[in-house]
């Protein structure tokens, strides 16, 4: 099974201070964490909007982010967070970013190998690129990788492994066009 980038959501001005969160869908599967922009309703009248990977000039930038969760129990994998992908054509949240917000990311999630200092910005595919050791002009969102920290761990025996570990790199929304 492919492992999908793992997203947290814990410091964003959406989150703690009553900012519309939105009903969004992709006519293809993506991950937790995939930037973009909302590119008008999905049906005329309706409540959710079509979210696009990438950029737009003058669209603002927003992040996917559905709860990793699935009721059915039956088996683990189903409760993995990187094995957790938004299906295309069913609706998940989608979180408007404003600057100083702070989001966590796996490596999944960039491309390049992400390192804390660096400077990001958000490529057609709605991943993370990094952009070097000083701020790129010009680019619609500039982030700044800020911490590293391990989330879980392992346990490895003879006969299995347990458990999993993944790097989150938490990035900081230094400026947005």
């Amino acid at each position: 099974m492919a492992v999908h980038a793992v997203c947290e959501t814990t410091n964003l001005r959406a989150v703690h201070y009553a900012e519309r969160i939105w009903d969004a869908v992709s006519d293809v599967d993506i991950d937790n964490g995939t930037l973009g922009y909302l590119d008008g309703q999905h049906e005329e009248g309706g409540v959710v909007y079509d979210f696009k990977a990438g950029t737009k000039e003058g669209a603002p930038v927003v992040l996917a982010h559905m709860p990793e969760w699935t009721e059915d129990t039956s088996r683990m994998t189903n409760q993995r967070k990187d094995k957790f992908v938004n299906v295309a054509g069913v609706p998940f949240r989608a979180f408007t970013l404003a600057e100083g917000d702070e989001f966590a990311l796996s490596p999944e999630g960039f491309v390049g190998t992400p390192e804390v200092g660096k400077y990001v910005t958000i490529d057609a595919n709605g991943k993370l690129a990094i952009a070097g050791d000083t701020a790129p002009e010009g680019a619609v969102m500039v982030g700044k990788i800020m911490r590293k920290r391990q989330n879980g761990s392992t346990l490895v025996t003879g006969v299995r492994t347990y458990g999993y570990a993944r790097m989150m790199y938490t990035v900081k929304v230094e400026t947005l066009a």
